[in-house]
């Protein structure tokens, strides 16, 4: 089979690998669509721990064989992938934190990934879906899931006022989330003028670009006291020293955005936190017990209704023959993208 290593920092290559025969309890999956993520980007940029490396964890695909054990009726099944391989045994996975397990790996990152014709991984990291679902918007259902698990850290409720520092790919499915689950107010901030037209359409009510508006005056008068709950998922410090004036006493903060370990708060973080009462909760990850979790049906269900928009999220398509070249743009800063989805089956443009 063909697929696209990560060899060293800066350097992929696309080319023949061996294809994987399923181990005992594992399947194999023939890879349909595969998206980037922003921790592929991040690995190809900054470097990783291990080389080589196949990358890719936002997979949808058919199983195509199965290992010893594993019931045969199962190939043919659409399937999402679900990246984290918990242990199951310590002692975090049998409160089913999984995110949190001592002995845990991972698809793209610890094993190998889905940029490749095919992926072996065991029958536990699979989520059967409905074969009417596109395949594409199977491979972002992990995403989903991430923003899915934010509100659920949260206890996000129904009529509550939200904002949402930064809109990304995980923002744009946190926005989506909130107008799903029926948010009073969705505000959002981010840099880019293009991000925030997305955001609107996507189901924010207010957009405030950092660079020009008032960040805190502005909610402040939108909502008084501050939003019930605001989401970092930017990873940004300025961001996160902000949210803590925005949010209103006793309301929650919810970090997911990861955020450079070489940069520091001012106390005075510290001190807003205190006097507000707030709750600064993380959220890492997007897991749930029963493994993989409710995230997980719940994207499903979002998207057999039709109320989670995967399509706009959709910028770029490329073969996977192209994803060197991909890589090197995002890397030199020439290709403007959202999300961006690689197809084994499709011709190189």
């Amino acid at each position: 089979m063909k697929a696209a290593i990560l060899e060293a920092q800066g350097v992929m290559n696309y080319k023949e690998v061996p294809t994987p025969t399923p181990m005992p309890g594992n399947v194999r999956i023939q890879v349909k669509a595969v998206s980037i993520c922003g921790s592929d980007i991040k690995r190809y940029k900054s470097g990783h721990r291990v080389y080589p490396i196949i990358l890719g964890h936002e997979c949808g695909g058919i199983i195509d064989n199965v290992g010893k054990g594993v019931n045969k009726q199962l190939i043919g099944k659409h399937v999402s992938v679900i990246p984290l391989v918990p242990c199951f045994e310590c002692s975090q996975c049998q409160r089913g934190y999984f995110s949190a397990c001592h002995n845990y790996s991972f698809i793209g990152s610890r094993q190998p990934g889905a940029f490749a014709d095919y992926l072996e991984l065991p029958e536990s990291n699979v989520l059967i879906v409905p074969d009417e679902l596109p395949f594409e918007h199977v491979a972002l259902i992990e995403p989903s899931t991430v923003a899915r698990h934010m509100l659920s850290m949260g206890d996000f409720m129904a009529g509550e006022t939200a904002l949402v520092f930064g809109v990304g790919s995980i923002g744009l499915m946190v926005v989506q989330w909130l107008r799903i689950l029926q948010a009073k107010l969705i505000i959002c901030v981010d840099i880019s003028d293009d991000n925030l037209e997305t955001a609107r359409k996507m189901g924010a009510h207010v957009t405030l670009n950092l660079m020009r508006d008032d960040v805190i005056s502005e909610v402040l008068k939108l909502t008084g006291d501050g939003a019930d709950m605001s989401l970092e998922t930017a990873g940004v410090p300025q961001t996160l020293e902000q949210s803590v004036h925005v949010t209103r006493p006793r309301g929650k903060v919810i970090l997911a955005g990861n955020q450079p370990i070489d940069k520091s708060l001012p106390l005075t973080f510290i001190e807003n936190m205190i006097r507000r009462e707030l709750s600064i909760i993380g959220s890492h990850m997007s897991f749930s017990s029963p493994f993989p979790g409710h995230e997980w049906t719940d994207s499903v269900a979002a998207l057999l209704d039709g109320s989670l928009d995967m399509d706009t999220l959709i910028s770029h398509r490329f073969s996977l023959a192209e994803t060197p070249e991909v890589f090197a743009k995002i890397g030199d800063g020439t290709l403007k993208y959202r999300k961006i989805m690689l197809q084994p089956e499709l011709a190189r443009q």
